[in-house]
């Protein structure tokens, strides 16, 4: 194994190890991935739907990964953040479970609420947000450890803990609201069981590792959110063998079964979310690409010093920018661009927001100040 990396190489093996997936299909792309991230905001698309597109599947797939199938792909958790992740990964989310729970030991919910849960679910099988009872103000507010929806009730509010804890599990949406039903119903049963807290973090690490190629403690960690301490140790049990890339201050973990596929022979330009795991941990960004760019979506408009929506673009292994961009009417608006013409030509910043505007079924309409 190789000692030492250069920025080259080690852009070239997280994008090989991202965007480049053996197969376009919804299942083989999050059961590589283990976790797709989800959230509300659909300037463009939806974020779970521009993960997909980004890596070639096709339009009507990404927008129908959701649905209801007869056999579940996967159940919503708390991974990164809110995400699907393979039905199969089920067991090695049970640490995760055992600490949320143990988080609410002491700030029980109401019990009549969670009976109420639990008696609607015996009678119809399934039920959304919309079967339960309305009027209940949860004492709290909008809770935390969820989607950007406000819990407006004790019910949904019960219910988000129920999913979080693994009582209730949610393998699929109708439009965006989730179908709650109890795990047991939900969950084939050859993976309805918990792991060890230790076959848990393995399995994390050794995913998150898998998706990175390379990647600091820390970088590991962060794509499941587990602790940089516990995750360091578990690189050293797994025998994981470390690097120097040019220019960064920490030694970084190699994927043990990482090949390096030779390069296309054109370099493709792909837009991607900022709620994609390629660009997520900034920090990360900013040492393979030079880039720190942050999600404006929630600045008030005066402060933004981009863009409402931003959406990084790849142009083979490398990112030399990012636009803007929001569907307004029948046309997706450019509404701001940052290009380093010495990394990639222009023609592919046009070819990237070609693409979206497909996704989208709109007319690319350009800004006079970002042509």
């Amino acid at each position: 194994m190789t000692e030492s990396l250069s920025l080259a190489q080690a852009r070239r093996i997280a994008v090989a190890a991202q965007l480049r997936p053996r197969s376009a299909r919804y299942r083989s792309v999050l059961e590589r991935l283990g976790c797709i991230q989800l959230d509300t905001i659909s300037a463009v698309r939806r974020a779970h739907e521009l993960t997909l597109l980004a890596r070639g599947l096709d339009l009507d797939e990404s927008v129908g990964s959701l649905g209801r199938r007869r056999n579940p792909v996967g159940f919503e958790g708390w991974a990164h953040a809110m995400s699907i992740m393979p039905v199969a990964d089920w067991p090695y989310q049970a640490w995760r479970r055992g600490q949320l729970r143990k988080r609410w030991a002491d700030d029980p919910l109401p019990a009549a609420a969670e009976a109420d849960v639990r008696a609607l679910l015996a009678e119809r099988g399934a039920v959304t947000v919309s079967d339960f009872p309305d009027g209940a103000m949860h004492r709290g507010g909008a809770a935390t450890m969820g989607d950007s929806w406000e819990r407006r009730t004790d019910h949904k509010h019960a219910a988000e803990r129920m999913l979080l804890m693994g009582e209730i599990a949610c393998t699929h949406r109708i439009g965006f609201k989730r179908v709650y039903q109890l795990a047991e119903r939900a969950i084939p049963e050859r993976y309805f069981w918990d792991a060890s807290d230790e076959e848990c973090m393995r399995h994390r690490v050794g995913t998150a590792l898998r998706n990175l190629g390379v990647g600091t403690t820390k970088d590991i960690a962060d794509y499941f959110r587990l602790p940089v301490a516990a995750t360091g140790a578990a690189l050293r049990e797994m025998g994981v063998e470390q690097v120097r890339v040019e220019g960064w201050r920490s030694r970084a973990w190699i994927d043990p079964e990482l090949v390096l596929a030779r390069r296309p022979a054109a370099d493709p330009a792909v837009a991607v979310s900022m709620f994609d795991q390629l660009v997520w941990l900034r920090e990360r960004m900013e040492r393979l690409w030079g880039h720190g760019w942050k999600i404006e979506i929630y600045v008030p408009a005066p402060k933004r010093t981009f863009g409402y929506y931003c959406l990084p673009i790849f142009v083979g292994d490398d990112l030399p920018g990012r636009v803007a961009l929001r569907r307004v009417g029948g046309d997706l608006v450019v509404e701001a661009v940052e290009w380093d013409d010495a990394r990639a030509d222009r023609e592919h910043l046009k070819a990237a927001v070609d693409r979206v505007a497909s996704w989208v079924n709109a007319e690319p309409r350009w800004r006079t100040d970002t042509l």
